[in-house]
Formats: C-alpha cells, structure tokens, sequence
C-alpha cells in the first residue's frame, strides 16, 4: 500500500495541537495497493489525467478493460493484475452489473487463493507506532507508522465487492460464505478492521431480510449502528 496522509488536529494540552499522519513501512510485499489507487495510476500513466469516476473524467468499460490487459503483461498473478480486476469488478457494481462485477472478481479472488498473496504469518505482525515530535508554536506532530499487510488488506477490498455483487444476483449462499471469510480477516488498521467488521454486518442484515427473517436482521443492523456510533467525530 502507497503511502497515506490523514490530517486532524485536536487540544493537545495547553494551546497545543497535534497533527496525525498515518504512514507505511516497507516491506517486502509493500507493491500491494488499493485498487482505486492502482486504476489511478494506469489511467495517469496513459492519459496524463485522473482516475476514471473523477469529476468530468469517464467512468466506462474500455478505461477498466484496458487497464486489466495493460496489467496482464506484468503477469497474471502479478499484484497490479489483481488490483486492475477488483477495480473493473467495483466498476460493474457501480452500474449493477452485478454478474459482471462477480466474473472479474471472482477470478481475481482465485489468482489469490492460489498464492499470489499470502496471510501475514503472526510472527511478522507488527503494532502500529506513534512517533512524536515537538514542533516550533507549541506544536507537537505525531506519525502513526504501521506496516502493510497485502493479503488481508486487498482480501478487505475485494470481498466486501464480491458479496455485492452475489447479493445483486442474489447468491445469498456463496455471499454468506465470503462474508464467514471476511470475519475472520484482521488487518493493521484498527478503523479499517471496523469499517470491514461494518460492511460484513451490514451485508448479513440485507441477507437476513432476503431470507424473511426481520428479527435476525434488526440485530445485525443493531451491531452496524454500534460500531458506527462508536467512532469519534474529528
């Protein structure tokens, strides 16, 4: 994963504020990047422009498509091959095409399960770090460093995608079993770990609907709400 900034201040003592960053640590398999990121990078590359879905930039089939060839000369297990497949499989969701979306993701989930990506073994696990430094005004800075984890994280991205794009053709057995996967998933991030712990209840609650079983559903939406209410405004 490319490195990323995230900004807020808030009091830090007195007439003192703190400014987090959040940064990534390199390693071995750091090549790993969001796949909005990666479309970003084909699209600017050949175009000297935005990412596809920006303001006033075009959205269709051919930009995807195109990245996805571009990306099989590296390799059709390579991470940019992946990447470029989860972003045309976001694409097709975004225009309910949701068996289209299932074909693309499907096939990237298979390159993964057949080791082009590896769990992080716990031994490699590493805490994230909070590096401060006193700055000039009564200013203090803090970077929050942490390193990526490119299975979980991309497996994070990919199936919440997948899942809707089953629940679109409405494959409600294989969306519960991507979801049982998703659950047992623990990424580097704490706030993505919720947000994904989010998606997963949030799918369970459609689920549940689908299947005509409105108490099971309000319990899973309850769980949404909470971790929802459990972030703090910045």
């Amino acid at each position: 994963m490319n490195e990323r900034l995230i900004t807020r201040a808030r009091p830090y003592k007195r007439k003192v504020w703190i400014v987090l960053s959040w940064l990534t640590l390199t390693s071995s398999n750091s090549n790993a990047v969001p796949a909005q990121m990666a479309i970003r990078q084909i699209a600017d590359a050949n175009a000297g422009a935005s990412s596809p879905g920006s303001a006033g930039m075009p959205d269709t089939d051919s930009v995807y498509q195109a990245a996805v060839a571009k990306s099989a000369k590296q390799g059709k297990r390579s991470v940019p091959y992946i990447q470029s497949l989860i972003a045309l499989g976001m694409h097709y969701n975004r225009a309910n095409r949701f068996s289209d979306a299932g074909k693309a993701l499907k096939q990237a989930l298979q390159i993964i399960d057949a080791g082009a990506l590896k769990p992080t073994p716990n031994a490699e696990r590493k805490p994230e770090r909070i590096i401060e430094k006193h700055e000039s005004g009564d200013v203090v800075s803090a970077q929050v460093v942490r390193t990526p984890y490119p299975y979980e994280e991309t497996l994070q991205e990919l199936l919440p995608q997948l899942v809707t794009a089953e629940l679109g053709t409405n494959e409600l057995d294989l969306a519960e079993r991507n979801l049982q996967r998703l659950l047992k998933l623990k990424g580097a991030n704490q706030i993505a770990d919720k947000l994904s712990l989010m998606s997963v209840y949030s799918s369970y609650a459609e689920i549940m609907r689908r299947r005509h079983r409105p108490k099971d559903a309000a319990m899973y939406q309850e769980k949404v709400d909470e971790i929802n209410s459990s972030f703090k405004p910045l």
